[in-house]
């Protein structure tokens, strides 16, 4: 966390000053002063960024220079619609991604394992934003059947939602694929085989099981994925979450805004990922 605040507070100074971004373009040079010295950046870069290490070590993350509002306020207004966008995706890559994964391992070499496999080298080779362009050029422009933007009901969900869970549908595809053939292959399920256990038992408890140990890591990074890597997803649909003020804050040149939205997805992504290690501990006899 430290690492990434000393990065994303010297970044952000290398993009341009702020008060050319919020005083007239005629304005002088003495209110040009007024306003770097109310806004703390009159000092030199080390003691600006002891000033801001120090302020959020006690929750505070800062005022907005354009809004004048806590950035703290402003990202917890925006997190419930990034956790609804982000629980689609996920609810779309778990019911999508379990099944062609365990099914193109099962039939390996088959029609549903190239179409998968197919699927899977699509979501990981097209840029997110790119999808979303092409879901809102035939589902809200062509067909008129679904909202290009705004948010509040579910028919707003369904494009940013699946725009947002294609690529992590191809890489739990791809893993979970490699993980089941792989325990399909051991010595243990032919063993089951040859014991008469029924093969929906055989492939759905026993080797998925086993197979889904190795696939847990994976999900857990997915999931800090789908909840941090939004941003464009959210710029392209209008989506008022925490991506879309991340970058709404770039354009204004409004440093506390970001260092606030970075350290909010770096706490996300270590967090998600640290219980992910616990769980796989805890569910892994091997290691304990």
């Amino acid at each position: 966390m430290l690492t990434i605040t000393l990065l994303v507070f010297g970044m952000v100074r290398l993009t341009g000053d702020p008060a050319y971004y919020l005083l007239p373009q005629d304005a002088p040079k003495a209110m040009e002063e007024r306003l770097r010295r109310e806004l703390g950046l009159d000092e030199p870069l080390p003691v600006q960024f002891v000033i801001y290490v120090g302020n959020v070590l006690r929750g505070d993350l800062g005022m907005s220079f354009r809004n004048k509002v806590p950035v703290a306020d402003m990202i917890a207004q925006r997190i419930p619609a990034t956790l609804m966008m982000a629980s689609g995706a996920i609810f779309l890559t778990l019911i999508v991604g379990i099944p062609l994964g365990i099914y193109s391992a099962y039939w390996r070499g088959g029609y549903l394992d190239r179409v998968s496999r197919g699927l899977a080298a699509l979501g990981q080779s097209v840029p997110s934003f790119w999808v979303g362009l092409i879901l809102i050029l035939v589902f809200a422009v062509a067909l008129g059947i679904l909202p290009s933007s705004r948010y509040g009901e579910l028919q707003h969900l369904i494009l940013p939602s699946v725009t947002l869970a294609l690529g992590a549908v191809a890489g739990l595809i791809r893993l979970l694929r490699s993980s089941m053939i792989e325990a399909l292959n051991s010595d243990y399920v032919m063993f089951l085989r040859m014991n008469g256990l029924p093969e929906r038992s055989v492939l759905w408890k026993h080797a998925l099981r086993n197979a889904g140990l190795t696939t847990l890591s994976f999900v857990g990074v997915l999931t800090a994925g789908l909840l941090t890597g939004s941003v464009l997803v959210e710029t392209v649909f209008v989506w008022p979450g925490v991506g879309r003020l991340m970058v709404e804050g770039i354009g204004f040149r409004d440093f506390n805004v970001v260092q606030g939205v970075m350290l909010f997805f770096a706490a996300v992504y270590i967090g998600v990922n640290l219980i992910v290690d616990l769980l796989y501990a805890v569910l892994n006899p091997r290691l304990r």
